[in-house]
């Protein structure tokens, strides 16, 4: 990994725990106002909680909350295709946005994601070789969100295990992939990846705060390297409760700046 790699990822990771809670509010395109991320107004009210480590967004979003300073000491990952689920093939998804807009907009990384339906895979696999080669020019690590929807288990197992391969044949930095309730599936998948890429997991489907804590545990035991949850934490009535067991759960110790202001509170 070169320099420039090194020093945006050391913007996403914790500098000790070398993890990451990584909230995606990239879903406004997709499905339109979710709760918790209708508007950048919205966003910003609980974007800025010490516990979110970096943001995955869409360009329009991520200018409008840094001109709020909503994503002061946050690693930006700018997300680059799309597709709205008012199409009707909602998992091909389009390029929509250039490497070279990431770095006008100061992002650390650049994230795509790549829904697997059995129809779609040249396309998929086309546009993450490009997207690879345009980011590693301008040392921009690559986030990929391998989504599949074909098969059961076991046989999902194997097919996740061959994408992520794929993924990393194709020269990916981090992987997020969905979260297996069972913790063994878990484990088996990540067995040989974690050694080559950052894997984080996603949330899932919604649900309540201690059963997606669980989960995340089960996750960094296998090897994770972190979490990439958005809707679970968003929607969420109170997100800074759920993000602060989250980051510690994550990192080991408090969310970043929660220690210094404790130390300032004890010395007052």
């Amino acid at each position: 990994m070169n320099t420039a790699k090194k020093v945006r990822l050391g913007k996403i990771l914790g500098a000790s725990s070398q993890r990451a809670v990584i909230v995606p509010i990239d879903h406004g395109l997709t499905v339109g106002p979710l709760t918790g991320i209708e508007s950048t107004a919205r966003i910003a009210r609980w974007i800025g909680h010490p516990g979110v480590d970096a943001v995955v967004a869409h360009k329009g979003i991520l200018s409008r909350l840094a001109d709020q300073g909503a994503l002061d000491r946050k690693g930006v990952i700018l997300h680059l295709n799309g597709m709205s689920s008012l199409s009707d093939s909602v998992d091909d998804k389009e390029w929509l946005t250039s490497i070279e807009t990431a770095l006008l907009l100061g992002a650390d990384a650049v994230s795509l994601q790549v829904n697997f339906n059995g129809r779609n895979d040249r396309a998929n696999w086309k546009m993450l070789g490009q997207v690879v080669d345009g980011a590693a020019r301008y040392g921009l690590p690559v986030l990929t969100m391998i989504y599949d929807k074909v098969g059961e288990e076991p046989q999902r197992l194997h097919r996740i295990k061959q994408l992520m391969r794929t993924a990393v044949e194709l020269g990916t930095d981090a992987l997020k992939i969905g979260m297996s309730e069972r913790p063994e599936l878990l484990r088996e998948a990540l067995e040989d990846v974690q050694g080559d890429a950052l894997v984080f997991v996603a949330g899932g489907e919604l649900t309540g705060d201690e059963p997606l804590l669980e989960h995340v545990s089960n996750a960094l035991r296998a090897g994770a390297r972190g979490v990439c949850i958005g809707r679970n934490i968003f929607v969420k009535k109170s997100p800074a409760l759920l993000l602060e067991r989250l980051s510690k759960l994550v990192h080991g110790e408090p969310a970043r700046g929660e220690r210094e202001v404790a130390l300032a509170s004890i010395r007052r």
